[in-house]
């Protein structure tokens, strides 16, 4: 008793890890995964690679450029990317594909940086700041895609710096949302799940601005939510079922490919071992996107090396475990957490639940590539439940 006793104090008096640190470390020992993978080009890297290049070649001629563009999305949606991948072109020549990989790593470790903070002050606790610290350390599927010559790293870090910047709204630190909104509305452009970002934000700024919720008023409310979902996944689901239905030429293409996932049964893009029987009517596209969204939490794949299947459970466990903790404790409202606390919290749930529906009504990618962008919320939403545990032990 007195040993538990004297750990739980030590614990107690245990100081936040320093920023500092934290910025060494992530960068130490992820840098060191990047310099040994060296530079990598996806299959995605080559298209971006050539537009880029048309870009200089045109003197920046957006107009020809995307004219000249065919994707099954808009290609406006890649060109703030593009443009980036044109000024490093500009700036360092034949080693632009190595300035990005750089720029990744950089953006990588303020990533770091910015969700060990955010989980400091939300929970107060140094707890979650250290387990927020090794939860990120442990995520190898953030530091996978660093060395890929890829938007994947740059966009997380924009996205969930927006967050944290809607975070300090939702706190009280800073004040009006113009800041907050513009970059996202431009994010956008930078890549096609920059569409998520505003509903996202929309709903922070619904949690900053609305008074508390009685139980009651917090029942209705959320089963008008659940209504609107369910009636949303409904009517995407009647749209891909014939795609033609689709009355407007923007975005014509794109559902055209969606559809040709559902109506091969596609639940994990390229995994046919998840994959349905062909659908018949408007249920079985449905049960479809119920399974993607499934999928979009799933630990890893069969086709998955030894190595990569531990990594990620060593990572998802703990971090799937610890954010239920804190989502149930939430929802009966049994937490020491302030109401502007709380509300971050399920801000970042909300994002976690608004790119899993976003990708179960769109597509889950093969390596889950897609599901980077709630990483970070996930491991804040786990540091939160880390403190919670902490308070309650201490109790």
């Amino acid at each position: 008793m007195a040993a538990t006793l004297l750990m739980r104090r030590r614990l107690e008096s245990l100081p936040p890890p320093p920023l500092w640190a934290v910025a060494l470390l992530v960068g130490g020992l992820h840098g060191l995964y990047v310099l040994a993978s060296g530079v990598t080009m996806a299959s995605d890297s080559f298209g971006y690679a050539h537009w880029s290049a048309r870009l200089v070649a045109t003197g920046f001629d957006y107009a020809a450029v995307l004219g000249e563009a065919r994707s099954d999305f808009p290609a406006v949606l890649y060109v703030l990317f593009a443009t980036l991948l044109a000024f490093l072109r500009l700036a360092f020549g034949d080693a632009w594909p190595v300035a990005l990989v750089i720029l990744n790593l950089a953006a990588h470790v303020l990533l770091g940086v910015l969700v060990v903070r955010l989980a400091t002050r939300l929970a107060r606790s140094a707890a979650a700041g250290w387990s927020a610290l090794l939860l990120y350390l442990a995520c190898f599927d953030l530091l996978a895609w660093v060395p890929m010559v890829l938007s994947d790293s740059t966009f997380v870090c924009l996205a969930f710096t927006l967050f944290t910047l809607a975070a300090a709204r939702i706190l009280g630190d800073a004040r009006g949302w113009t800041a907050v909104l513009a970059p996202a509305a431009a994010g956008i452009f930078y890549r096609p799940t920059g569409l998520v970002l505003l509903p996202d934000l929309a709903w922070a700024v619904y949690l900053s601005r609305t008074p508390g919720l009685g139980r009651r008023g917090a029942a209705i409310a959320g089963a008008a939510l659940a209504a609107a979902i369910v009636g949303g996944v409904f009517a995407f689901a009647w749209l891909v079922q014939d795609p033609a239905r689709w009355p407007f030429e923007p975005l014509s293409a794109a559902f055209d490919t969606v559809a040709r996932g559902y109506s091969a049964g596609e639940v994990v893009n390229a995994r046919p071992e998840t994959y349905h029987a062909p659908p018949v009517g408007l249920s079985d596209h449905v049960l479809i996107s119920a399974d993607r969204l499934v999928h979009f939490f799933a630990i890893g794949a069969a086709g998955f090396g030894p190595a990569h299947r531990l990594a990620d459970l060593a990572f998802y466990l703990p971090c799937y475990a610890l954010a239920l903790w804190l989502g149930a404790a939430l929802i009966r409202r049994d937490t020491a957490f302030a109401t502007a606390e709380r509300r971050v919290f399920l801000a970042a749930a909300g994002a976690v639940f608004a790119y899993a529906l976003f990708h179960a009504l769109v597509q889950v990618d093969f390596d889950w590539r897609y599901r980077l962008p709630i990483l970070p919320h996930l491991i804040l939403l786990a540091a939160g439940g880390v403190a919670d545990l902490a308070r309650r032990a201490a109790r």
